[in-house]
């Protein structure tokens, strides 16, 4: 179970609220169909079991959701003397290779690569942390990777 506060920006909040809710709703659908009897010819009848296992299966990821909202902390803007830093929220424009690269600092949670939002744990995340514009970070995992930091906006 988690216990820590978990960081996520807004939109990540209502996402998984919003998953939490469909999950609740597919739950009660679930049970409202009709739980299949137990006993069928004196074995356990094959469709219950596999209906427990669905609820469970449900129940353990509703309780995984709840505890997410219950220790969500929405990423906020730091305050003004700190926002020429990189951070949790960012969204950094970085130049690598002669390419340009947008990253928007999240925690693992919501980390997305494949649409620009990367972990504070993942090696380029934690490289850009604390970083200002104009400072070249290197990434020294395999290839090493050399990114300049262009902008960050929160």
């Amino acid at each position: 179970m988690l216990r820590n506060k978990v960081f996520l920006t807004r939109e990540g909040l209502e996402k998984i609220k919003k998953e939490y809710r469909d999950l609740c709703r597919e739950r009660e659908e679930l049970i409202n169909s009709g739980v299949p009897p137990t006993i069928q010819s004196e074995e356990v009848n094959p469709e219950f079991i596999s209906f427990k296992e669905e609820i469970d299966l449900i129940d353990e990821k509703i309780e995984y959701l709840r505890n997410i909202i219950d220790n969500a902390e929405i990423i906020r803007k730091p305050i003004k003397s700190r926002r020429k830093f990189v951070s949790l929220g960012s969204v950094v424009l970085v130049e690598y290779n002669g390419k340009v690269f947008n990253f928007k600092i999240v925690d693992t949670l919501e980390s997305d690569p494949s649409n620009g939002k990367i972990s504070i744990e993942s090696p380029v995340g934690k490289a850009l942390l604390g970083h200002e514009v104009g400072d070249i970070i290197l990434v020294s995992n395999k290839p090493k990777r050399v990114y300049k930091i262009k902008k960050i906006e929160y």
